[in-house]
């Protein structure tokens, strides 16, 4: 029997290796567990056992008729600290006074005023309350039928029966009561590793004592290690003394290592180098015990940069797999009203079907994001959702509209079990658990987590969760529901399967009979060894004992004995710390210094390694990828663009940027690396843009779903109702973000402040021209010779007048000054001259729509526009023309363009224009 699970794999395999050293293929092997597992075939049958699940959820059952505790101490905090107690005062046979009042008493003593005398009220009350409730119900939780297996297994042992214990640091009363009857029948042999004393604190350690053979003789190195610990005989300075008289040269050098680092990342670095270095030597079963999980995943990245697998004995958390993350993006999906956030982890989530073939998912995926999500600047709700799938249908082919229909569908589909639920006052607990399983079978969480190792651990929480909920009433909030869930995927730990070999991170307790070729006790602080040990739920130590429950001095022992056995569990060990943290001076572990203190007062010399001192701060020890060549900034970068990866089309933008910086237009563009828009919580002024475009649009030629349009002559009679009719469109833009989002009513006013302007303005224009479109998607191609252009975009407004066409473009932000415009840098008016097949367009301008001023800015009348529209049309064909022969598309690191850039991190134009000023 062993203290953890995870050695009973390991001892399988040296027990399979050794039979076949001796000539056996195969073997019968005994049993080999933990007493908890062996114990459970003896207890008795006539009781429902309660998994862990359901023990909480029958304690928080039972706190529901204690209204005066859970007031003062919280559910869960309450339901915590009592299991806790429960577990030891059922292992450790602790005794409470059948009269509660004699156990206030014996706690308390005769002062009233004593913290003491609630903590034994409450303590007395619930215990009694507690077992009550698991004896009237016919019920065992594990710690009741691990005590009554042990007591049972003395009776029904068979006579050849020999029981082993390896490993274990201590036991509680029950167990030690079981031990001494097995030694008394000689029925037990137990290995014991380290002193045995009777100044103990430990009932394990004084059993030993009496119970132990004469130990073999240690080496010189153990009488070492036993002097540095050994406080009884004598002081630090006089044991140190004793240990040169004994041992005149130090055993420690080549057996034990000190290593102290500045910081954490410089202790990282000393762990990877150790453990190439050790596998240089040959050594291959090298561990890594530590309490740091941060210093640990540190290391593990660091070895993986190598090509070293590390295996972690004590896994990770089941909350941060990703099969838990994709539940609780579910989770927050249905709390938050399908906020687009964790809804698109969701759906990006591999686990996630929602009845399409993965490829396809993955393929809509992106597609709802940027045309709908995005593209409509949707923070959440389906609904909404859903009108942006509208809007954007003219834009998206017809199996892509009808997929995303369905998606929307299938998610309102998965969350219709459980929205009912979620608002609902308390509800059974396996009502909540029974509408999530089918919420998740109607995503494919379910059959996704069928096929993943965390997943399938996921699952079966989640049906001891629905076994324990089957036999309980309880009631519960969805709040309270969740709360539970969380804490559960918190608890429970993802252990992958361990080898038993090669380099492996562990803890104190799992590193437990563990024998290695090197190893690295790693993050030996204070803080971390022993660490900060969890004050007892109840009473103070002294009423602990008194009670028969272990003290924090015992707890301490334990965790020191795994610590002393470590020391020795290789013939190379080294430990390691750090000095600092952010310029705080951080405190050693005293079981370290006072080993280091020792030996520097014994020797006249340090444990420390210089040699890996030295290496650390060598750059050549640091594992980089050096294939690829070093970059070399001495020239603007200029990049070739595939003719696979040129755009089909080309739209304004990407003409401006094209004739900005051809860099930019590569990486944007060609590369895809164009930074997505941000859906934004508050109203910006991108939305504001936005809303006016479709105002006016429903005002003078109509939008489904929005009053308009205005159908009649704008004049001074008719003015009235015009506004009423803008105000009336401008109301129903608005309503969803004036309900949702708070800025929103300061950009409604300052739209508000421009419809009379712009009526007036409307009212004087509509005298020589007709509103003949608005939001009008173009596609034109032009070719020369060899080469084509496809140019597309969307057109603000068209008018018609006597004289032709006239461009109109609105501008709620900025407008290009006049000449930029004429020189043919600016290129945005003369590109939807490009658009249109009619050659009669009389004009084209920016309207400007500010406060109490509408006017039209930077107007082109027809003979300048032609020009214009001729010489960027030849411009963007000669430009065509150098893409499709692969010319190099280089940075000009024009000061107005860089300085709105945002591939400036790639181009790094720093390095590059630093360079050519000095070469100038």
């Amino acid at each position: 029997m062993f203290p953890h699970a995870g050695a009973a794999p390991r001892f399988r395999r040296l027990l399979r290796e050794q039979a076949e050293r001796e000539g056996f293929s195969a073997l019968l092997p005994p049993f080999a567990g933990t007493p908890a597992s062996w114990a459970g075939r003896f207890a008795p049958d006539d009781r429902h056992n309660l998994s862990a699940s359901a023990r909480e959820i029958l304690l928080l059952d039972l706190l529901q008729d204690y209204p005066r505790w859970r007031r003062d101490y919280g559910d869960w905090p309450l339901a915590d600290s009592l299991l806790a107690l429960f577990d030891e005062l059922m292992l450790h046979d602790g005794q409470l006074p059948d009269d509660p009042a004699a156990m206030v008493r014996r706690i308390a003593g005769s002062d009233e005023l004593s913290p003491f005398s609630d903590e034994a009220q409450l303590v007395h009350e619930l215990w009694n309350a507690w077992r009550e409730r698991l004896r009237s119900r016919g019920l065992q939780d594990q710690t009741l039928r691990y005590k009554e297996g042990l007591a049972c297994s003395l009776d029904q042992l068979p006579p050849e029966t020999n029981i082993y214990l390896a490993g274990f640091a201590d036991f509680t009363g029950v167990e030690i009561k079981w031990i001494e009857a097995l030694l008394a029948r000689r029925r037990l042999t137990w290995l014991w590793h380290g002193p045995v004393g009777k100044n103990s604190d430990s009932p394990a350690a004084r059993l030993a004592a009496t119970a132990a053979t004469a130990p073999a003789a240690g080496d010189a190195y153990a009488n070492f290690l036993e002097r540095v610990f050994a406080t009884e005989a004598g002081n630090l300075y006089q044991r140190a003394q004793q240990q040169a008289t004994h041992a005149p040269v130090s055993p420690a050098p080549g057996r034990l290592a000190i290593y102290e680092a500045a910081d954490a990342e410089s202790e990282a670095r000393a762990i990877d180098l150790q453990v190439r270095r050790w596998l240089i030597l040959g050594l291959r079963d090298i561990g890594i015990v530590t309490n740091d999980r941060k210093l640990a995943r540190r290391v593990r990245a660091l070895l993986e940069r190598a090509n070293i697998g590390l295996m972690d004995a004590g896994g990770w958390a089941l909350s941060t797999t990703s099969a838990a993350t994709a539940l609780a993006r579910w989770l927050e999906c249905l709390e938050q009203n399908f906020h687009h956030a964790p809804l698109l982890d969701l759906l990006k989530s591999p686990f996630v079907q929602l009845g399409f073939e993965r490829a396809g998912l993955e393929r809509l995926a992106p597609l709802f994001e940027q045309a709908v999500v995005r593209a409509y600047n949707i923070a959440s709700g389906l609904p909404q959702y859903r009108r942006g799938l509208e809007r954007a249908a003219t834009d998206l082919p017809g199996d892509s509209i009808e997929a995303l229909t369905q998606l929307i569908g299938r998610l309102q589909d998965a969350a219709a079990p459980l929205a009912p639920l979620m608002p609902a006052r308390a509800r059974p607990a396996l009502e909540f658990l029974a509408a999530l399983q089918k919420s998740l079978e109607t995503l494919g969480l379910s059959a996704g987590f069928g096929n993943d190792a965390a997943g399938r651990v996921l699952l079966d929480v989640l049906e001891e969760m629905r076994a324990a909920a089957a036999h309980n009433p309880l009631r519960l909030s969805w709040a309270e529901f969740h709360q539970w869930l969380r804490r559960i995927m918190e608890q429970r730990r993802f252990q992958p399967p361990l080898r038993g070999r090669g380099v492996e991170l562990m803890s104190f307790a799992e590193s437990r009979l563990y024998r290695f070729d090197a190893l690295i006790i790693a993050g030996a602080l204070r803080e971390h060894l022993p660490g900060q040990i969890g004050a007892p739920p109840y009473f103070n130590d002294g009423v602990r004992t008194e009670l028969g429950l272990p003290s924090l001095a015992r707890r301490y022992e334990a965790l020191f004995r795994d610590f002393r056995r470590l020391l020795e569990a290789a013939p190379r060990v080294m430990v390691s710390l750090r000095r600092e943290h952010d310029g705080e001076r951080l405190a050693p572990s005293p079981w370290v210094e006072r080993l280091r203190a020792f030996h520097q007062l014994a020797y006249g010399a340090s444990l420390h390694d210089p040699e890996l001192e030295w290496l650390v701060q060598q750059p050549a020890t640091v594992i980089v990828n050096r294939e690829a060549p070093l970059p070399a900034p001495v020239a603007p970068p200029a990049a070739r663009l595939p003719p696979a990866m040129l755009p089909a089309t080309f739209t304004a933008t990407d003409c401006q940027r094209l004739m900005d910086c051809p860099y930019r237009f590569f990486a944007a563009r060609g590369l895809g690396l164009a930074p997505e828009d941000e859906v934004r919580e508050e109203i910006e002024k991108m939305d504001y843009g936005n809303h006016v475009h479709r105002i006016l649009e429903a005002f003078h030629t109509g939008v489904s779903g929005l009053p308009g349009p205005w159908r009649g002559k704008l004049d001074d009679a008719t003015r009235a109702r015009a506004e009423a009719l803008l105000q009336q469109i401008t109301q129903q833009v608005f309503a969803t973000d004036l309900r949702r989002r708070f800025l929103a009513r300061g950009w409604l006013y300052r739209w508000e402040q421009c419809i009379p302007a712009y009526l007036d303005w409307e009212q004087q224009r509509s005298a020589e021209w007709k509103v003949e479109a608005t939001e009008i998607k173009k596609q034109r191609r032009y070719r020369d010779g060899g080469t084509e252009i496809t140019l597309t975009g969307r057109i603000d407004r068209l008018d018609r007048g006597k004289d032709g066409y006239s461009i109109l473009d609105y501008k709620t932000g900025a407008v290009p000054a006049r000449d930029p415009v004429l020189e043919g840098e600016k290129i945005q008016l003369p590109f939807y001259a490009l658009l249109l097949e009619q050659e009669d367009v009389a004009g084209a301008a920016f309207l400007a729509l500010e406060p109490d001023d509408v006017k039209e800015k930077t107007a082109l009348d027809g003979a300048t526009l032609a020009v214009l529209r001729d010489a960027i049309r030849e411009r963007l064909l000669l430009l065509k023309r150098g893409l499709d022969a692969g010319a190099p598309l280089p940075a000009w690191g024009d000061a107005e363009t860089c300085r709105v850039c945002e591939m400036e991190g790639l181009c790094r134009r720093e390095m590059w224009a630093e360079t050519d000023a000095t070469e100038t």
